[in-house]
């Protein structure tokens, strides 16, 4: 089957072999990482010696995150051992350069980017990394680069793993083949019982799946003491009697329905203001455009400090920048959610005790879901007309806002270990020899 499987990559690859140098020079964002994902100009440097390396993968922006709390116990419980990262995509490798060179040491030794499922770029970056260990984070399956590892007898860990179930449905219509995607899998670390029942059916074997937990309740809890919010608020031109909104990760289509939702509930709360912060912040200036054809002047927040008006929109369009913005919001609202695109982290405003907005389209955190709802620490909403409603509430009654709030965060902070557990699979006597 992996025969068949190399042969349709290297069909597809000739047929798009002649796009490649349009989508080069046209597309920045493909610029960027192109060449590297073929194998060339990888930056990556050859391991010293007989010094140990763990491989960590994650595929973007959110994976990339959730990664954190592992990449910081690694890095504690393995001092000596290299931990080479990569992610997929250019957001993602610049939120990694962010989260783990920003600080010194560093929490890892280099970041690069995972290779296309290619032969010829899977054996490049795997001849130059040289892993001990590899741990990809959440998803991002590709059979080639498995068999690869497979093939040089090197471990592969997944770890937060789940499977929501649009995806196990889609693997499922795969039938045989979907075990090119989980064969060469040396553990499975899921995050709920449901992804455990679910990767078991697509013919994992139970004694290689473990029911970890999910490591994004082991995010370190981020302090943003009075000063620094202050001074988001000073650049938000967020004043005493104004309330803040906060929708992050926003996808296309949700802008101009929150802005709908935004201008209802403003009519009952008049202090009332709208950060928006589309998954993609190189989306602002069009999604601004957008608005602007519903007669809405929207500022992007890299430009606020130079525009004295009180501006109502806000375009966030800064990376690095939402984390700790929902430290100052009033209420969090979670993108892409509205349209069925899985959501994104609850969590994140959460752990700030800001009550969680999200739509029906949260599968891909449905775990976390379940656990805020059973609590009564979140509110599921269907449609505009019931986030208008829900919003509404929340900012007329303070109170309950902060209940819930509080439930969020007691949720955030009973839920933890998962790195542990992750941790103590990756010392699994099979795989001793990383443990330096």
């Amino acid at each position: 089957m992996i025969l068949f499987y190399h042969i349709l990559v290297f069909l597809g690859f000739i047929l798009v072999l002649p796009m490649l140098p349009f989508v080069w020079l046209i597309s920045e964002k493909r610029r960027a990482n192109l060449l590297q994902r073929m194998g060339i100009h990888t930056g990556i440097k050859r391991k010293r010696g007989s010094q140990k390396r763990i491989w960590i993968h994650a595929l973007s922006v959110g994976e990339v995150k959730s990664s954190l709390p592992l990449v910081t116990g690694v890095k504690n419980r393995y001092p000596k051992t290299e931990i080479i990262f990569t992610a997929s995509t250019r957001t993602g490798f610049d939120t990694a350069q962010t989260l783990f060179c920003g600080s010194a040491p560093p929490l890892v030794s280099q970041i690069a980017y995972f290779p296309f499922d290619l032969p010829w770029a899977v054996a490049k970056i795997r001849r130059l990394i040289e892993p001990d260990l590899v741990c990809l984070v959440e998803t991002d399956l590709w059979p080639g680069f498995l068999h690869s590892m497979v093939e040089n007898n090197i471990p592969v860990v997944l770890a937060n793993a789940r499977l929501s179930k649009k995806s196990f449905n889609r693997y499922r219509r795969l039938g045989p083949l979907a075990a090119l995607f989980f064969s060469g899998l040396t553990h499975v670390l899921v995050q709920t019982r449901q992804d455990l029942e679910r990767f078991n059916a697509l013919g994992v074997q139970k004694d290689r799946l473990i029911l970890a937990g999910n490591i994004k309740f082991d995010q370190p809890l981020k302090q943003v003491d009075k000063k620094q919010q202050a001074s988001l608020k000073h650049w938000f031109k967020i004043f005493e009697n104004d309330r803040l909104w906060l929708a992050g990760s926003t996808h296309p289509e949700e802008e101009i329905m929150l802005l709908s939702v935004f201008r209802k509930v403003r009519q009952k709360v008049p202090g009332l203001k709208l950060m928006i912060a589309p998954r993609d912040p190189a989306r602002c200036r069009h999604v601004a455009k957008e608005l602007a054809g519903l007669g809405c002047s929207a500022t992007l927040l890299s430009q606020t400090r130079n525009h004295p008006e009180n501006a109502q929109v806000m375009l966030m369009d800064c990376l690095g920048v939402l984390a700790t913005a929902y430290a100052v919001c009033d209420a969090a609202f979670i993108g892409g959610s509205l349209v069925p695109c899985g959501g994104h982290n609850p969590l994140e405003p959460a752990m700030f005790k800001k009550p969680v907005l999200f739509g029906p389209h949260m599968d891909d955190f449905s775990g976390v879901v379940s656990l805020l709802l059973a609590h009564n620490a979140a509110c599921r909403i269907t449609n505009e007309d019931t986030l208008a409603r829900a919003l509404e509430n929340l900012l007329t009654r303070p109170d309950q806002a902060t209940d819930m709030g509080n439930r969020a965060f007691a949720v955030f902070e009973q839920n933890a270990g998962a790195v542990n557990r992750t941790l103590e699979r990756l010392a699994h006597p099979g795989l001793e020899e990383i443990n330096v």
